[in-house]
């Protein structure tokens, strides 16, 4: 039996988890002209997990980290690519503007990557960028830097369009189908779904939060954490048009605030970042809103967007699986050699999922990837 079983492959590398990372994984994939097979327990684009909420940021002024910035420029023009190669229009540039008060660690270090990298940007200080912005209420003390190339991306649109990319150039797509076990041994991989059993070289496993049900020996010490989108009606929609209004991003004391221009001509999506309550499973989530989820965006709004109504109209729950030093997860996973780790990505990986992709994509062919990524080695939280 087991040896029928190594001589019957389905591929050579299958990607579980077709989300935010694995989408991309596929279509690299296939890319590359690898004979690949997907497989998402729920359908492309899904609302279950952390790629959706119709907007996420883009930006190469990077607070959260210098060393990633190049591996951003490398995400920019791959967004590009593929929007190139299916005539679809997924990323919006319409710049990017970061603000926080002197000081604060996380504008310091976007000042520190646009000087490191040469980006083109704009710095003023609060009263200055209030002219260019009238939108946003900049305080006096604010640090205010403006990123040219910055701007949106449409995570549903992204995802879907990344899948049907994947399978036009030869890769299968199993939707709909949880996989519920892969045994890794030393001539390849063994993957369920259910009853139906699956074989191949390599497996690249892109679960986000379902990551420790599938590889629970791996020990990654990750916790998930609750986020809420919120939209407002605005008072003036022409005011929160993309070529009028930047996304923003400000960030105090590890706690962010960021918003996007309008899409639909009416309402203005914005949010925290981190602050959430912890869970247990993604599984678990809760997707109720509550009074105590919309206070504090409210006081956010009313301070810094007073030219939106100040009660919101709907939001949306999803979910961060963080890591302990809030670095993502990519690389081969301790002890199987033949299973590459796509993420879990700490909350701050949407705009990185091109490069990610291409990445995880050369480490499951044997390839050497081109940037660094030793700060997201998987086996780091087992090193003394």
């Amino acid at each position: 039996m087991t040896e029928k079983i190594q001589q019957k492959l389905d591929a050579d590398v299958a990607v579980i988890g077709l989300g935010s990372m694995g989408s991309f994984a596929f279509w690299q994939l296939a890319r590359m002209e690898e004979s690949v097979i997907g497989f998402e327990q729920y359908r492309p684009g899904h609302e279950h997990g952390a790629g959706h909420g119709e907007t996420r940021i883009f930006r190469t002024a990077y607070g959260e980290g210098v060393d990633y910035v190049p591996l951003l420029q490398e995400a920019r023009g791959l967004w590009r690519e593929l929007e190139a190669e299916t005539n679809v229009e997924i990323y919006t540039e319409n710049g990017g503007t970061m603000f926080g008060p002197e000081g604060d660690l996380f504008i310091e270090t976007v000042e520190e990557s646009v000087h490191t990298y040469k980006l083109p940007h704009k710095a003023w200080k609060g009263e200055e960028a209030r002219k260019h912005f009238p939108t946003i209420n900049f305080q006096d003390h604010h640090k205010v830097i403006h990123e040219q190339l910055a701007g949106f991306i449409r995570p549903e649109l992204a995802i879907e369009t990344a899948v049907k990319r994947g399978e036009e150039l030869g890769g299968t797509v199993y939707s709909d189908s949880r996989v519920t076990a892969i045994k890794p041994d030393p001539d390849g991989v063994s993957i369920w779904c259910g009853d139906t059993h699956f074989r191949v070289k390599k497996v690249v496993v892109a679960a986000g939060g379902w990551t420790t049900d599938l590889l629970p020996d791996v020990h990654l010490p990750v916790e998930l954490e609750r986020q809420v989108l919120v939209w407002y009606d605005a008072k003036n929609p022409e005011l929160f048009k993309a070529e009028n209004f930047p996304i923003f991003s400000r960030v105090k004391d590890g706690l962010g605030f960021y918003g996007f221009p309008s899409l639909d001509g009416k309402t203005v999506k914005v949010a925290i970042h981190h602050g959430g309550e912890s869970v247990d499973h993604p599984e678990n989530v809760d997707r109720e809103i509550h009074d105590t989820d919309l206070e504090p965006v409210n006081r956010l709004v009313k301070k810094y967007l007073p030219n939106l109504k100040e009660e919101p109209i709907k939001a949306k729950t999803c979910f961060y699986t963080n890591t302990p030093d809030e670095n993502f997860v990519v690389g081969p996973a301790p002890n199987y050699d033949n299973v590459t780790l796509l993420g879990p990505m700490a909350g701050h990986g949407f705009k990185f999922a091109p490069v990610m992709g291409k990445i995880a994509a050369q480490l499951a062919t044997g390839q050497q990837p081109v940037l660094p990524i030793d700060i997201f080695d998987p086996g780091r939280f087992n090193k003394k």
